[in-house]
């Protein structure tokens, strides 16, 4: 099977099963809007767009379409494995150590290890970023992160 069609198809079950789950929800009316309606109508989109991919791998040449297969042949595997790995401790690791501590050892990881940028950049960047998502989270959305053992 081509991988257009394949991905495709993935899609199709995913708006489906999105679909279901906002029927299951309550759609509401135009005016008051049920608690499913956004995920109604994003299932419909994505449901739409996978058969429209599907419709269109089947009117193209079939000598030219790629298989599931060749696209993941060369790739490197062990960043993605790296990554997954990383934000799975992320998460599993939130609640405990908190926002900051799990936040800043995640990018700072990524960029040193993983991109091999320099440890000013390291340290910056992710500062920058971590700060500015507290204050917005904290004080704009009135928000509060986990704080976690350190307590900060």
């Amino acid at each position: 099977m081509n991988a257009e069609r394949t991905g495709a198809l993935f899609w199709l079950l995913f708006g489906c099963a999105a679909i279901y789950g906002g029927l299951d929800l309550e759609l509401g009316t135009m005016q008051e809007p049920g608690s499913g309606f956004l995920t109604f109508v994003a299932g419909s989109f994505v449901s739409c767009m996978a058969l429209i991919i599907i419709v269109q791998s089947y009117r193209e040449d079939q000598t030219t379409s790629k298989r599931v297969t060749d696209l993941w042949k060369g790739k490197k595997w062990k960043r993605a494995v790296a990554i997954t790995l990383l934000i799975t401790l992320f998460i599993l690791s939130f609640e405990k150590l908190g926002f900051f501590v799990c936040s800043l050892v995640l990018l700072i990881v990524i960029m040193r290890w993983l991109e091999g940028l320099s440890w000013k950049l390291c340290l910056l960047v992710p500062s920058i970023a971590i700060g500015t998502t507290y204050v917005v989270f904290k004080f704009f959305m009135n928000i509060s992160l986990p704080a976690g053992i350190f307590g900060f």
